[in-house]
């Protein structure tokens, strides 16, 4: 290969990894923004914002230690409001990381900090959260309530 040759060559590979490190950081603020979104929803006790956020397929939720789903959002929409208004928000604080695979896919966790209406004892939950790549956006595609 000529030393020409040699130098397209390693350019091209330079433009297609700042490319794909660029493409890369783009779903992490991506996934960040809708992760805000999810915390904002859920220390709000807004089901109906968490679940604008959920997969076209609907959502699966286990919040009780049983898995159920794909629900469709009014379903979705109604368990969730059980779970959040049954506790009071002290602090939640969100985390998230793209996984990758085809689709995109990613995790998210938001130590959900709570208390029994009329208590003032808390309680540490952690809600798990799966999320998928649809189009340009990401979408939850499962909930996780663990105790």
């Amino acid at each position: 290969m000529t030393p020409r040759a040699l130098t397209a060559s390693a350019a091209i590979l330079l433009l297609v990894a700042f490319a794909s490190t660029a493409h890369a950081q783009k779903e992490e603020r991506q996934l960040d923004a809708v992760l805000e979104a999810l915390t904002a929803a859920w220390s709000r006790g807004d089901a109906a914002a968490i679940v604008a956020l959920a997969a076209q397929a609907g959502v699966s939720l286990d919040v009780s230690g049983e898995a159920v789903g794909p629900l469709g959002h009014r379903q979705a929409a109604a368990v969730l409001r059980g779970v959040i208004e049954s506790r009071e928000t002290v602090t939640l604080q969100a985390a998230g990381r793209v996984i990758g695979g085809a689709p995109t896919r990613a995790a998210g966790e938001l130590t959900w900090v709570t208390r029994a209406r009329g208590t003032t004892v808390p309680e540490r939950s952690t809600v798990f959260v799966e999320l998928v790549r649809e189009g340009d956006e990401w979408r939850v595609t499962f909930i996780r309530l663990l105790p």
